[in-house]
């Protein structure tokens, strides 16, 4: 008995295990912690090690940073508006940088489990041609993220080649030395380099892992989908099989079979439907806070972005590099929108099939129309990712903050005017 159920047990495992190798996420998991920005779920002794030690000098780095610039604030003060804009836009990204490095620590644990959630929760309802569709998706996925991450590398070279200061530095910095001094000017520009780099790949690997989490649930709802529509199938063939013309005693034992296999279907699918709800509700408890902060500093680096790109198009350096920003800002919000917009649309997609089935099971027992008018009426409620439980993250909402940042910036353009 114990034999047999291994044996039953080891083909659902291996397929679960498959699942989760088509879903992988290594090379972003590694990237996040040798950056110092999320400690690998399976890093050993060694590596958390340098892990703390990265993340504790990452840490202090963007301290020291942020400390140097809310110097650089006090000190010019408001006299010449474009540095003050310039200065309260990188206080407001490294600020926020900062704060999400410490949010993903405070939430580590529930990022790792969402991580391998592919094999650990959705491995029991996944078939080997799941596992193929899933390995097509995750192809495609790992290529946008990669194609991601090369437009924040090719940002960073913009960035570091367009001085802000007379030194010759990308950024102007509070020193309690001479940077004229070789050995310091070299010394800082390495710093700013490295805040440079951190600042815009960390952030970007981080932003492509959770979206890269989103852009899983979809496939699993997209699976979903396909399993109703399935079991639609599977009623209307059993109505126009060739035991239909037999006497009932024939016909008896294959309506049992019928039946059992449908509700047994079914009963998989809801459990399936009911995975994807808690994990999108841990990945929404996971990102709410940070996503509305993100939202609001994107906005407002948005807003003065436009003004430096407005006020310095006589430079066409300082013109590239602020547009640089701006496109930074614009894509850093616009990967979650997007996918999150995608991720409704298929939760939609599941209670359309669902009501779609319901004429081909009204012969069916009722526990099984019961199952089935649970899914639909739980379909209908979108599963969405929201700023805080404020907006959902979608297309639309990209478009409102673009506008609110647009609405912003004429009003700062109008003052300077004035």
């Amino acid at each position: 008995m114990a034999a047999s159920a291994a044996a039953a047990a080891a083909p659902e495992e291996s397929v679960g295990s498959a699942a989760q190798s088509a879903c992988d996420l290594g090379y972003l998991l590694t990237f996040l912690h040798w950056t110092g920005t999320m400690r690998h779920p399976r890093a050993g002794r060694r590596a958390s090690r340098a892990y703390a030690a990265a993340n504790a000098a990452v840490t202090l780095a963007f301290v020291y940073f942020v400390c140097s610039q809310v110097v650089v604030l006090f000190r010019a003060g408001t006299a010449d508006l474009d540095n003050f804009t310039l200065t309260l836009s990188l206080i407001d990204t490294q600020g926020t940088w900062l704060l999400r490095i410490r949010h993903i620590a405070a939430m580590e644990p529930h990022f790792h489990r969402l991580a391998y959630q592919v094999g650990r929760d959705f491995g029991q309802f996944a078939s080997a041609e799941d596992v193929r569709v899933l390995r097509e998706g995750s192809r495609r996925m790992r290529t946008v993220m990669l194609l991601y991450l090369a437009f924040g590398l090719a940002e960073c070279c913009v960035w570091l080649t367009a001085p802000a200061s007379e030194t010759g530095l990308p950024f102007v910095l509070a020193l309690p030395y001479d940077v004229t001094r070789p050995a310091a000017y070299v010394a800082t520009a390495v710093y700013c380099c490295f805040i440079t780099l951190h600042t815009i790949m960390a952030n970007f690997a981080a932003d492509a892992f959770n979206a890269s989490l989103i852009v899983q649930l979809r496939m699993q709802l997209a699976l979903l989908n396909r399993n109703i529509v399935n079991v639609n199938r599977i009623v209307e063939q059993e109505r126009s099989s060739p035991y239909k013309s037999e006497s009932a005693d024939a016909l008896r034992p294959y309506k049992s079979y019928s039946t059992s296999d449908v509700n047994e279907r079914l009963r998989k699918n809801i459990l399936h439907h009911q995975a994807i709800i808690r994990n999108v509700q841990l990945l929404q408890s996971c990102l709410g806070s940070v996503l509305l902060g993100q939202s609001l500093s994107i906005g407002i680096s948005v807003c003065f972005q436009l003004y430096q790109v407005a006020k310095s198009a006589e430079s066409l350096q300082d013109a590239g590099k602020y547009s640089s920003y701006l496109f930074t800002m614009f894509a850093e919000l616009f990967v979650y929108c997007w996918f999150a917009d995608d991720l409704i649309s298929e939760s939609e997609n599941v209670a359309q099939a669902a009501y779609e089935a319901v004429p081909s099971l009204l012969e069916c027992p009722t526990p099984v129309k019961r199952s089935l008018l649970i899914l639909m009426q739980r379909a209908q409620r979108p599963l969405t990712i929201t700023a805080a439980g404020l907006f959902p993250l979608s297309r639309e909402s990209f478009v409102s903050i673009v506008n609110v940042s647009y609405s912003f910036f004429a009003i700062l353009r109008n003052f300077k005017e004035d």
